[in-house]
């Protein structure tokens, strides 16, 4: 299977945020990297940006072997009480793919989230563990792991479906759900959805996409935050 970075994984602002699946025949390492512009970001059915514009850039390398690394930043606007801000993220992050068959993928990656100069009595840095699987460069399944969410001393979960289909030489269509388990932290799970449309034209991916919960959980969201929401982003490749 040929080397690719595949355009749902770029704009669904899913587990991986920019995986890449890489062919154990491919030699030389490659570099992808992209800037965006969304009119609101979201992770896991909830707007990390409170419903405003972000500004995002990407840059990973992938090796023949099939390991790769990279990092992803965002602007966001999250506030928890009067004192306590974040105002970028920034993701590092580390893993191998493999190629088990012309139709399937394995993966596993450890993820880094960064909030600099976030303020508060609390860190929220953390890490994650996942584990992915895809079928057809059409389907994704992913698990992950967090051992310590925002330096709590609690653990959570997220599983998470996706799925894309080809409409003629430009257009996809896709759509997906998850569930994201802090009841560690929180006491509470929630399940998210998203679906959306992709052009994919020569200079920038244009991306137009719904996305919703079921409920809001103290900690990871509000009621305003949780709510279903429109977004439109461009995504243009460097």
């Amino acid at each position: 299977m040929r080397t690719k970075t595949h355009s749902a994984r770029l704009l669904s602002s899913s587990l991986f945020v920019t995986l890449v699946f890489t062919s154990p025949g491919s030699t030389a390492a490659e570099f992808n990297g992209y800037g965006a512009l969304t009119t609101d970001y979201v992770k896991r059915g909830v707007t990390q940006s409170d419903g405003d514009p972000a500004l995002q850039i990407a840059a990973d390398f992938s090796f023949g072997s099939g390991f790769f690394l990279g990092a992803w930043g965002s602007t966001i606007d999250i506030s928890n009480g009067t004192v306590a801000q974040r105002d970028i993220e920034l993701n590092y992050y580390v893993g191998y793919a493999l190629d088990v068959s012309d139709t399937w993928q394995l993966s596993a990656s450890a993820v880094a989230y960064d909030y600099p100069g976030q303020s508060g009595y609390f860190d929220y840095d953390y890490l994650e563990f996942s584990l992915g699987a895809a079928f057809k460069d059409r389907m994704w399944l992913d698990f992950a792991y967090s051992p310590d969410l925002y330096n709590s001393g609690n653990s959570a979960t997220n599983v998470e479906l996706y799925a894309e289909w080809p409409v003629g030489d430009m257009w996809a269509i896709g759509g997906g759900a998850g569930n994201y388990d802090t009841s560690s932290l929180t006491g509470h799970s929630y399940w998210y959805w998203q679906m959306g449309i992709t052009a994919s034209l020569r200079w920038a991916d244009i991306d137009l996409r719904a996305y919703g919960t079921d409920r809001w959980v103290p900690i990871v969201s509000t009621p305003d935050r949780a709510k279903s929401r429109l977004v439109l982003k461009i995504q243009i490749p460097f």
